[in-house]
Parts: structure tokens; C-alpha cells; sequence
């Protein structure tokens, strides 16, 4: 009898410096569980996913020089359009923090929210009348333009402030509790995932790691559930379907996605 394949995982944090990880944590969902569809392009290697009604995009094209991940959604209720766009080295815990809040059955109803208050809580240094913020280690540095009443946030991490490891950025008109949620993901303590593999070559002063010998099989349930964690998040907020020509018909005609 064969043993147990047994693969080496690295438990790193904070998570803004633990590498990019794999793609597949973001779109995996938006395809499974939300039901965006990909755009075939053979030859041509970029992956392109558009929402269910066509209101949103997302976009991963590795480039030389710039973002390689954009997240872009038409608000058609409130006529305002906003964008997310993300360096390559982004973790892909905190892409998907905004994809989970944009496909969120309750979007765009949800009710506004401080999107400084998790980093507060974290005990990051927040001015935010400046619309400023600084990580604990001073490792990821976060600035507020606004521009005739509109607010967009640039955000860096890196070990030093000239050698930055990636950039975001949150355009004008990303709703606030999207926001927060990228606040919440970026100032998070608990440790992220990461392969051997894909900790070749990642620079890992300023990061606290710990290995751990698991059960591929373990390791590889790691998406699914994160798929039915979704799945079951959709299922508990979406509201029931209406019969055909019922009261309730009126109703399941403004659902939101």
C-alpha cells in the first residue's frame, strides 16, 4: 500500500508580503460560483471574465511594466463607474477580497461603511482626514486623492520605500464597503498559504513563516471549499424564486444579480 503524498506549505504573514500566490483563489469562484464567463482568445495570454450581465469585468494580463490585474463594474442604479487595478506580486487574497464584495448577492445595496475602521482596529496609523494610512512594520504606505469631491486610493507595500513589491489602486467611485473589504483583507493577521514554489525567489525579510508537512489531498481541498463557502453564502442571502405569475413576481424581478 502506498503512503500519503505528504507537500511542504508555508504558513506566511502579514499577508502583504507573502507573494502573489495562485490565480486560480480569484477566478475560480467568479467562474463557479457567480457565473462569470471567460472570453476565449487563443494565443493570446491574458484571461478576460465578464459578469453575468455584462456590468463587470475582470481582467489578468501580465505585462513588463504596470498592473496586471483589473476589476472594473458599471453601476447602472447609481450611474458611477469604478475600477481596482493590482501589480502582479498582489496577494491574490486581497484581489480577491474585492472580487468576493463585488459579487456579493446583496451588491450594490449594502449599506455604506467606514472603509478605515478595520485598519484602526488593526492598530494601523490612520489620519483620515488626509486620507493617509501606515501599516504597524511601515511596510505598506496607503494615500487618498481626491479631485472635485471624488476619492481614489493608491496603496504600496515593500521592505523599503524605493524598492516598492506592489501597487494598488482603487479608482473614484468604488463603493465603500468594497473598499473596507480590501482594508480588512490587507490589515488581516491570520497567515496565508503558500507552495514551496511559490516561495522561490519572494523576499522574506519582514514576514514571519512557518513550515508544515500536509497531505496533498488536504492542501488541494483548499479551493473547493473556499468555492462552497461562497456557494453557500449565495444560497443564504439570495432570496427564493417566485412561481411564474405569483405574488412575489414583482419582487424576484429586481434581483440583483
Amino acid at each position: 500500500m502506498s503512503r500519503p503524498e505528504l507537500v511542504d506549505q508555508a504558513l506566511v504573514s502579514p499577508v502583504y508580503l507573502a507573494g502573489p500566490g495562485d490565480s486560480a483563489w480569484v477566478t475560480v469562484p467568479l467562474t463557479t460560483v457567480s457565473g462569470w464567463t471567460a472570453l476565449n482568445a487563443p494565443l493570446v495570454p491574458h484571461v478576460v471574465l465578464t459578469g453575468p450581465v455584462s456590468k463587470s469585468e475582470l481582467r489578468l494580463e501580465p505585462v513588463l511594466e504596470g498592473p496586471w490585474w483589473h476589476v472594473s463594474h458599471r453601476d447602472g442604479r447609481t450611474g458611477t463607474n469604478w475600477s481596482a487595478a493590482f501589480d502582479g506580486s498582489t496577494p491574490v487574497e486581497l484581489i480577491a477580497a474585492v472580487t468576493d464584495a463585488l459579487t456579493h448577492p446583496g451588491y450594490p445595496l449594502r449599506q455604506p461603511v467606514d472603509p478605515y475602521e478595520p485598519l484602526r482596529q488593526a492598530g494601523w496609523t490612520v489620519a483620515g482626514g488626509r486620507g493617509t494610512f501606515l501599516s504597524p512594520d511601515g511596510h505598506v504606505r496607503g494615500s487618498r486623492n481626491t479631485l472635485a469631491g471624488s476619492r481614489s486610493w493608491r496603496i504600496t507595500a515593500g521592505l523599503d520605500e524605493d524598492d516598492p513589491l506592489w501597487h494598488a489602486f482603487l479608482s473614484a467611485g468604488t463603493p465603500p464597503f468594497v473598499v473596507a473589504a480590501f482594508f480588512q483583507a490587507l490589515a488581516s493577521r491570520d497567515p496565508v498559504r503558500r507552495s514551496a514554489e511559490q516561495m522561490k525567489g519572494f523576499p522574506r525579510r519582514g514576514i514571519t513563516l512557518e513550515w508544515e508537512r500536509r497531505l496533498a489531498e488536504h492542501v488541494g481541498r483548499a479551493l473547493p471549499e473556499r468555492v462552497e463557502q461562497l456557494a453557500a453564502r449565495r444560497a443564504a442571502t439570495s432570496p427564493p424564486p417566485s412561481p411564474a405569475g405569483g405574488p412575489g413576481l414583482a419582487a424576484a424581478g429586481r434581483r440583483l444579480r
